[in-house]
């Protein structure tokens, strides 16, 4: 095993807000592909409706959802900057 994956180990070991950060990034992964779930089956819905009312609220909601996975990847960007230091 290399030193670098050694001192990871250790790091991993040693450090509590290291494990904190890890399970952050994990539940943020967790949470981004949900979104992305929902923001695919919320495209579908949309392509199928043609009520105008229903299609604005689907399309607000789809904004939203787009703004918050965007956020939320930035944040995974952060933390993963910061796993791998």
């Amino acid at each position: 095993m290399k030193a670098g994956k050694l001192l990871n180990k250790l790091k991993d070991i040693l450090s509590a807000e290291r494990k904190a950060q890890l399970k952050k990034y994990s539940s943020l992964k967790k949470v981004l592909k949900k979104l992305r779930t929902e923001k695919r089956r919320l495209e579908e819905v949309l392509a199928e409706t043609s009520d105008e009312t229903t299609r604005r609220e689907i399309e607000t909601r789809l904004i939203v959802l787009s703004e918050q996975r965007k956020k939320g990847l930035a944040v995974l960007k952060e933390l993963k900057k910061e796993k791998n230091s």
